[in-house]
């Protein structure tokens, strides 16, 4: 059995979604002065390998501490898609896929090599909302990427965050390393940091490869 840690390490200066408040990462206590080693932390909930809660786009929707764990976690399927002369992924990239109720898309474009560079944001794919309806209609409960959002970095309005969140598909954004993946189906989790009344959360995102 192998584990594929599927998640970009927190770090000072790594990527962070356009208007993101700036991250604080530092030592505030260390072993040689106090017996001790303490790291404080500051950040939206937002920022690296992270899950979405509907809260984050809808009113009055679920919060992380409402959602179970098994949401996110479970079989899934990667789905290639190239993106190098179209960003926009539509619907057509899932038609030679088995894709079962239940399941997670993740969905492989290779822009994870481009984290910490301006081509990560600036150039990033996004779903068409055609292909996320058509998620829903084939009754997946999540949808991964290797890439910053399911929307327009520009877009505010988020069309294709909504279609996912009115309809009880969770959102795990930047995911790292899915080109370790050898297989079309694996089991996968990326369990949310449990945080009360959170719109979303920090995970440390994995595949489990049986071999």
């Amino acid at each position: 059995m192998r584990i594929i840690d599927l998640s970009h390490p927190y770090k000072m200066g790594m990527t962070l979604f356009p208007g993101t408040p700036p991250m604080d990462i530092k030592q505030i206590a260390q072993i040689d002065e106090g017996g001790y080693r303490v790291t404080d932390f500051h950040s939206i909930v937002h920022t690296g390998t992270h899950c979405d809660a509907p809260a984050h786009c809808l009113k009055g929707a679920r919060t992380m501490d409402e959602i179970p764990l098994n949401e996110f976690v479970g079989y899934a399927v990667i789905v290639d898609v190239n993106v190098d002369d179209e960003k926009e992924i539509k619907a057509d990239v899932l038609k030679n896929y088995d894709i079962k109720p239940g399941d997670i898309v993740l969905l492989r474009t290779g822009y994870s090599k481009y984290w910490n560079t301006d081509k990560y944001v600036d150039d990033s794919p996004y779903l068409s909302e055609g292909m996320a309806q058509a998620l829903v209609d084939l009754k997946i409960k999540a949808i991964g990427m290797d890439f910053i959002s399911p929307d327009k970095v520009e877009d505010n309005t988020a069309p294709v965050h909504k279609i996912f969140m009115r309809n009880n598909v969770h959102i795990i954004e930047n995911l790292n390393r899915l080109d370790e993946i050898d297989r079309p189906r694996v089991f996968f989790a990326a369990a949310p940091v449990l945080i009360d009344k959170a719109d979303g959360g920090f995970t440390r995102a994995f595949a489990v490869i049986q071999d």
